[in-house]
């Protein structure tokens, strides 16, 4: 290659080059600043505004696993003072005997009096007893038992709040990239929103159904309002 023609395609190749590194680095940063791009308050609230209180949904979860705080007090309470109750037993007894005699010695003064006696026995008794153990009411062992099992019962309600607060969380999160994408993004939109959808099947499952319910009561209530004067 002669050095003309080397020079030449040297020239060619940086000329092409050029508007090449202009081009790369400037998409990414445009697809950046679309992604970094913030949404306005008021789009997030219209957004969530028919999602359920993150408080009633955890209480629904808590209340369908039956691991209430009002629960456990109420057994640790219980055992507490289930001392108090005395132990009630009730007896009946009740006896049928017969008796049948002969009396051959006996003089016939009577020609309707016979020598044959027959008795017979219909006895009834009722028992009643009340009893205290004055030992289980200064500490009862049955507390032990109670304090165990309601532990375990917070132990449940925190995993199951914590995966009911990590769904809404991130139901939220994807509802708030999803109004921020861009609209020409069809395929990356359809997954978002069936993960979304996901999300809250899980989030009904967890509540017994109280987030459908919540969100079906929300809208039949803004259906029934009347339209808003301008």
């Amino acid at each position: 290659m002669t050095l003309p023609s080397f020079i030449l395609a040297s020239l060619l190749a940086q000329a092409a080059a050029g508007p090449l590194r202009e081009a790369l680095p400037r998409e990414p940063r445009e697809a950046a600043s679309r992604r970094a791009a913030p949404l306005a308050p008021a789009v997030l609230r219209a957004a969530f505004e028919g999602d359920p209180p993150l408080p009633f949904l955890r209480g629904a979860a808590t209340a369908l696993a039956l691991a209430e705080p009002e629960r456990a007090q109420s057994l640790v309470s219980r055992a507490r003072w289930a001392a108090l109750l005395p132990e009630l037993r009730v007896r009946y007894d009740r006896r049928l005997s017969r008796t049948e005699s002969l009396d051959l010695g006996r003089e016939a003064t009577d020609p309707l009096a016979t020598p044959v006696g027959v008795d017979s026995i219909n006895e009834m008794r009722y028992e009643c007893r009340a009893t205290w153990d004055l030992g289980r009411i200064v500490f009862n062992p049955d507390e032990v038992g109670a304090s165990t099992h309601a532990l375990r019962m917070a132990e449940v309600r925190r995993e199951i709040e914590t995966v009911v607060i990590r769904l809404y969380f991130e139901r939220r999160r994807l509802k708030a990239e999803a109004l921020a994408s861009d609209a020409s993004e069809g395929m990356p939109a359809v997954r978002v929103d069936i993960r979304i959808q996901e999300l809250e099947a899980e989030l009904d499952a967890l509540t017994g159904g109280a987030f459908s319910r919540w969100k079906w009561k929300g809208t039949s209530s803004r259906a029934g309002e009347p339209p808003a004067t301008p």
